[in-house]
């Protein structure tokens, strides 16, 4: 199989030749471990590769892992106060509703910065995702706070609703011209949960929120597009909404959640990419626990054919290389179904 078909594969719930692999790290690991990752790359090949994109020069201010101020293509200005991770908005442009009046999304960056796409997709074996996630629960945070993000999410203004539909007029916009290009799958990404629970009742999530979804999911999947969502913490209070709504595939935190539960409930009905625990299993576990976990992962959320899973891992600053290869070991280790 070629990359591409080995994740397609899995994402349609059918045996890959073996479980595909797609692993990122911050740069902090970099910093704290030179050459590590270009190593374990060399022993165990990613699955997932770059589409090609490039943010639009002037775009952007700094660098968003440096100490400093980082300002987005939306305007937001990140404080990072550690190098090698991203940092917090700590003055949102949208402070008081005022604001909003003279507020406009960036949509003159909308399809620039996609000159290569075409051309990278076309060349490569791998799996593409679209390089800039939609993410309407965490922008609505960047532009306002989180904290005065959820007074809004109780009062539900006016103001609030526009807010919330200008971004996702723009996301829209933004998903139409992924959908033209030769990528194979749109990407998602918001931060649903805590350790332990939503950070909203999953009632208020589906009224405000999984329509919006609703929208993304829908017009990838006219466009022959896979779909994958990346979520932080506890989300199986939502997770059979998204699969009602057609997601293929959750980047989620199975560790902040109930693995039997999650087997039962959804193993073979979504595709679980990811991710290992890299809170603590990968930080600060020892090689059996890294490879128990693995194999604790598979058994619970592959399906009967060996689908539906994607070894995945996000690498902190604080990951143990040996861990991280552990893992790879034990996935490859595998023997699936013929």
């Amino acid at each position: 199989m070629t990359r591409r078909e080995r994740v397609i594969a899995a994402l349609e719930g059918r045996a890959p030749d073996r479980i595909p692999r797609a692993y990122t790290a911050v740069p902090g690991f970099h910093h704290n471990h030179p050459g590590a990752l270009e190593r374990i790359e060399q022993r165990f090949p990613q699955d997932v590769v770059g589409c090609g994109y490039r943010m639009p020069e002037g775009a952007t201010q700094g660098d968003p892992y440096a100490v400093g101020t980082y300002v987005d293509e939306w305007g937001c200005v990140f404080e990072n106060v550690h190098a090698g991770i991203i940092g917090q908005v700590k003055e949102p442009i949208i402070g008081s509703w005022s604001a909003l009046s003279s507020f406009k999304p960036p949509m003159h960056l909308v399809g620039h910065g996609m000159e290569d796409v075409d051309r990278t997709c076309e060349a490569t074996d791998g799996f593409t995702l679209s390089a800039l996630p939609l993410q309407p629960f965490e922008r609505l945070q960047f532009l306002r706070g989180t904290e005065v993000l959820f007074y809004d999410l109780a009062e539900q203004s006016a103001e609030f609703f526009k807010l919330r539909d200008m971004v996702h007029e723009f996301n829209m916009a933004q998903l139409e011209v992924w959908s033209r290009t030769g990528i194979d799958c749109v990407f998602i990404a918001d931060d649903w949960g805590t350790q332990r629970s939503l950070l909203i009742s999953p009632d208020m999530w589906r009224e405000l929120f999984k329509p919006l979804y609703a929208d993304y999911l829908g017009l990838a999947r006219q466009a022959g597009k896979f779909t994958y969502m990346h979520s932080d913490g506890y989300v199986i209070d939502i997770l059979d909404d998204l699969v009602e709504l057609g997601l293929d595939a959750v980047n989620a935190q199975v560790t902040c959640m109930d693995l039997e539960e999650l087997s039962r409930r959804f193993a073979g009905r979504i595709t679980f990419w990811g991710q290992m625990d890299r809170q603590h299993l990968l930080c600060f576990g020892t090689l059996e626990e890294s490879r128990q976990a693995s194999r604790d992962f598979f058994r619970h959320l592959a399906s009967p054919t060996g689908g539906n899973v994607v070894t995945q891992m996000h690498i902190e600053p604080s990951a143990k290389p040996a861990n991280i290869e552990a893992v790879l070991e034990e996935f490859a280790a595998i023997e699936l179904p013929n």
